[in-house]
């Protein structure tokens, strides 16, 4: 029992009690471990009554009765100190469906426990003998009225009488010839008790109930337990079967408390479907009552909880995750299991934001940094990732630890920008220039690139040289002139697009040639001589390399300066087939015929530049010499037609003008 004059008390009462119907005070306390737990307050005239509840209380431990801690003597009573409870009529009001009828369930088990495995009746099964404790069960209290079936003689049950509930009287007591009933229906007085219980309770649930399935539990109760005659009151485990104790909520706490007794099979097709089976529930109770059960060692050595529910449960987006879940984390980050801490660290950025900073120092931050010194290589990994995450939340000074220096210092390397060749736009975002005449030009600035594109419309995407439908032969030629500079220092290019069939204007400082994907070919050459006058030059654009004609002015890129000159169309597609010659007059100059022939390979995808080797010859252009110079026809027959490198050669230094000494030209073949 403990000592009257005892010194120092192992808990701490708190205000304010709660008194029962029978006037036993109930105070909630906190023992000297910080553990939460009731002390029920009896007066000292009633020391035999509390020695019966306390023995009863050590010697009968079952999940749904109540908790037994110690029992003790002070000045102001006796007292009997159990779990953390509080009476079932404070917690009645806030308690949803399935947690009253899982309540009525854990007393059904209760009593079947007494009935079956102790031998015993309980005398006194009311409202205010049931408790509930902090993880939402019921648990039946009161044993102060325990006795076995013989010992339930009209005495006792006299003697008794003063704590007891008049509702849990049966109606054979009020009968003058009351006597103790048989051993085989000792039974039959908690049976009446509690199917009156049963049903004060069942007004309380809501729809949530099936109808059909709570009028045939009603009916049930009104022809078994609540039976006049005490003789055909069935015990109380027939209810087990009834429909109404078949709900979610309650099959789902059953199997997790019996979790150890099922198969593989059985779990493995449990936790497969629990997440559909418990989004019907309220949080609230999924919180209050699941919680607990799933949060523990065993649910995390199942694979399936593990890569199925766990990351729904372990993902809060609510306030009740703090108040209910939260606490479990702190217990079972204290647990030494490799499954378990490699479930808790894979998903500690879900819900680390949810802890206190105190928390966090004091018992998650120690608990992780032993996976350090661990000998699994998946614990010191998966430590490592966590630690990164308690550096954002507490900081590395805390993390770390130590003072901290400037290491890594931020520099940004400076690289040489290069030609970018990707498609930007639906063209090439700066041209690529080629050497011509063994003059290769390595100048390229910024308005050779906006020049060339702001005379240029949107070109097309680069063909898929693998498509059938491409034409076998397509031939670009290039049109190269000089002409008289009216303003010194500036040249003058044309520009052709077979898409788009215009001429632009751009100065590049030398020989530029321009190759884009839709077959653009851009060719510059500044002049270099005043007596060096225009080339004639015809530009096949299709297979056969057909001449043009036009009824464009003479030169106009040639003679104008660069703002004064408009952009000059081409004819359309449907005047192609018209020949298009300039009346220019011939000069120095070099013109080639860059002919692309597409050839046919085995396979297309081993080599796809095979169809793009350059076959260059000597264009259509030509060039006279003096003494035969007469008036240009169109019928000028190709024998009389020379290379414009060997026409160069007849032309004599005081005929070159505008050369000097600056350089020489470099007549050698370029390497294309």
């Amino acid at each position: 029992m403990g000592s009257e004059n005892s010194a120092l008390k192992s808990y701490s009462l708190k205000e304010p009690p709660f008194t029962l119907p029978s006037g036993l005070a109930v105070y909630p306390a906190v023992l000297q471990d910080g553990k939460l737990a009731s002390v029920f307050v009896y007066k000292r005239e009633n020391e035999d009554k509390v020695n019966k509840a306390a023995k009863h209380l050590k010697t009968l431990r079952h999940p749904c009765l109540l908790r037994f801690l110690s029992c003790t003597v002070e000045a102001d009573g006796i007292h009997l100190v159990t779990e953390r409870v509080q009476p079932l009529e404070v917690a009645l009001e806030t308690l949803s469906s399935a947690e009253v009828c899982a309540g009525i369930y854990d007393l059904l088990l209760a009593l079947i426990f007494l009935h079956d495995r102790g031998h015993l009746m309980h005398n006194n099964v009311c409202l205010s003998s049931v408790f509930v404790s902090e993880d939402g069960h019921w648990k039946l209290g009161g044993m102060e009225t325990v006795c076995k079936a013989s010992q339930a003689t009209p005495e006792f049950l006299r003697s008794i009488q003063s704590v007891r509930d008049p509702a849990s009287i049966p109606p054979e007591e009020m009968s003058p010839e009351f006597s103790t009933l048989p051993e085989p229906f000792g039974h039959a007085r908690d049976a009446f008790s509690f199917g009156t219980l049963v049903e004060s309770l069942l007004t309380m649930l809501n729809e949530q109930v099936s109808a059909d399935v709570l009028s045939s539990f009603q009916q049930t109760l009104h022809s078994t337990l609540l039976n006049p005659n005490p003789k055909c009151r069935p015990a109380l485990c027939t209810l087990l079967s009834h429909d109404f104790f078949r709900n979610d909520f309650l099959e789902v706490v059953n199997f997790l408390k019996s979790l150890t007794l099922k198969s593989e099979e059985e779990k493995t097709e449990f936790f497969k479907f629990l997440l559909d089976r418990v989004s019907c529930l309220s949080e609230e109770l999924i919180a209050a009552r699941l919680v607990p059960l799933l949060l523990n060692q065993l649910v995390f050595a199942e694979p399936v909880a593990v890569k199925s529910f766990l990351p729904h449960l372990l993902g809060p987006k609510k306030a009740l995750f703090r108040s209910r879940v939260i606490p479990v984390l702190l217990q079972l980050f204290e647990v030494h299991e490799e499954h378990v801490r490699v479930v808790l660290l894979s998903h500690i950025e879900a819900y680390v934001g949810h802890f206190t900073q105190e928390q966090l120092k004091k018992v998650i931050l120690p608990q992780v940094l032993l996976g350090l010194r661990d000998t699994s290589d998946s614990i010191v990994a998966i430590t490592l990732h966590s630690l990164a995450v308690l550096v954002s939340i507490l900081g590395p000074e805390v993390v770390v630890g130590g003072e901290r220096t400037k290491i890594f210092k931020r520099t940004a390397p400076s690289f040489t920008k290069t030609i970018d060749l990707s498609l930007e736009g639906d063209q090439f975002a700066q041209p690529i220039k080629f050497p011509m005449n063994g003059i290769s030009d390595v100048k390229n600035t910024s308005e050779d690139s906006e020049n060339f594109l702001s005379s240029s419309k949107k070109a097309e995407e680069w063909p898929d040289w693998s498509e059938p439908e491409e034409p076998e032969n397509h031939t670009v030629s290039i049109q190269i002139w000089t002409g008289e500079p009216r303003d010194a220092g500036k040249s003058q290019c044309a520009t052709l697009d077979a898409e788009s069939s215009s001429w632009g204007d751009c100065g590049p400082s030398s020989l530029d040639t321009t190759i884009a994907p839709t077959g653009r070919i851009t060719a510059a050459k500044p002049v270099t001589s005043r007596e060096q006058k225009p080339i004639p030059a015809l530009l096949p654009l299709t297979e056969e390399s057909k001449p043009w004609k036009s009824s464009l002015p003479p030169s106009p890129c040639l003679t104008q300066s660069r703002d004064e000159v408009d952009q000059i169309k081409l004819p359309t597609e449907s005047s192609q087939e018209k020949p298009l010659k300039f009346p220019l007059e011939l000069g120095l100059g070099e013109e080639f015929t860059i002919q692309v022939k597409k050839k046919a390979v085995p396979d297309p995808e081993l080599d796809w530049f095979a169809d793009m080797i350059p076959d260059i010859k000597p264009s259509a252009a030509f060039l006279i010499l003096p003494e035969l110079r007469t008036e240009i026809k169109d019928d000028v027959s190709p024998v009389m037609q020379f290379s414009s490198k060997f026409a160069a050669a007849e032309i004599t230094e005081g005929e070159a003008e505008g050369w000097g000494d600056e350089g020489e030209l470099n007549w050698e073949d370029s390497n294309w």
